[in-house]
Formats: C-alpha cells, structure tokens, sequence
C-alpha cells in the first residue's frame, strides 16, 4: 500500500514538474557531455550519465571514454526561454526522467533540471538532477558549460550599494570528485565553489557539448 501511494505522488510530481518546464521553456535536441581535463588522463574525454540518487533524483556521473549509445541514460537537454524573439543568455540543463504517468498508464518523460547540492562543511557542490524551482541557470561559451554569475562580492564596500550592471561572467569551477549524493557514493560531476576543493579526490575539469 505505501508503495502505491508513494508511486502515485510521485507521479503526479512528475506530471506537474512536466506540465510546468513544457510551458516555460524551448528544448533543443539531445546531446551528449564529454569531461576534459589537460592534467588528468584517466578523466580526460569521459562522458556524463545520469546516474539514481534517489527517488526522482539524480546526479551526473563520470562513465567511460566510449560515445554513449543510449540517449536515456547520457542524453541531455538545453530549456531555454525566447523574448521578443532572441534566446535568453542562459537557461536550464535537463536530462529527462522516463516514468509511467498516472493518468493515462502510458510512458512519458519529466525535465530534470540541474541544481547544486551545498555542503556547509566544504566548498564542493555536488550536482543533482531532480523535479522542482530549484535549478541552477547554465549556458554555453562555445561548445563548453558556464554557469553565468552576474555580481562579483569581492567588490563590495560596506554601506555602500554594489551597481549592478547586468553584466555576467562565466564560470567554469567544474571538478570531477568522490562524492556523497545521497547515500550514494560516485565519481561525478561537482562545482567548486572557489579557491582549491576541500575534497582532495577532485579534479579541475572542464564539460563539453557533444552532438548526439
């Protein structure tokens, strides 16, 4: 009983997180993401899966240098917003959860858009992949994955307020890490918040957008 009450909420989850990302957002077609990294030969040309974290919750995973053949499981998505016709600067990384929908018992999908899961003991995000509003705005320098920061606090002058210009600046504090998701434990895709990682098992990497 409590595993079909569970799989009924969390169906109608999904269906709510779908309704609402297939109002907001544009979806471009699948792609793939390759982790590079010029000091790290082992890491170096790995491709990203989505690997479970829990229900409904994933987090991406370093897997091997071989071209993904399957979408499902290493096919991403960009969701993105069009104003007065010109794509928005930044937009969502999703990857898209199958599941069996509730109402109609037939198959679909939800976007699940990539947030960062903070950890007050330690400057390393993992990244997760789950339904919801949090998300983490992404884009693309070229083929690579920025995440846009749009103030610099390292400026600020107490008392004084900061002038906020709309400018934004990439970031690409990407790091390949052992970490804990969960009560999961992967090699996978993390952010660094900034200086040197308090973990000693990450590597500075950076992620790139492959055609699928």
């Amino acid at each position: 009983m409590k595993s079909t009450i569970f799989s009924g909420v969390l169906a109608t989850l999904l269906a709510s997180s779908a309704a609402v990302l297939a109002q907001d957002y544009n979806q471009t077609d699948p792609f793939f993401l390759k982790v590079t990294s010029p000091t790290n030969a082992d890491v170096d040309g790995t491709f990203l899966y989505s690997c479970h974290a829990g229900a409904a919750i994933q987090t991406l995973c370093l897997g091997t240098k071989d071209t993904p053949t399957s979408l499902v499981s290493a096919g991403f998505f960009y969701n993105y917003t069009v104003y007065d016709g010109q794509a928005a600067s930044s937009g969502l990384l999703v990857w898209n959860l199958p599941y069996t929908s509730g109402e109609t018992g037939e198959p679909a999908t939800v976007s699940l858009p990539l947030n960062l899961n903070y950890n007050p003991g330690s400057n390393v995000a993992s990244t997760l992949l789950q339904p919801g509003y949090d998300s983490v705005s992404v884009a693309f320098a070229g083929s690579n994955l920025v995440i846009p920061s749009y103030i610099d606090d390292s400026t600020f002058v107490a008392g004084q307020r900061p002038n906020i210009t709309g400018a934004t600046t990439p970031l690409t504090q990407w790091y390949a890490c052992w970490v804990y998701v969960g009560s999961y434990y992967y090699n996978a895709l993390a952010w660094v918040t900034n200086g040197a990682p308090h973990n000693p098992t990450c590597q500075a990497v950076s992620v790139v957008r492959v055609d699928a």
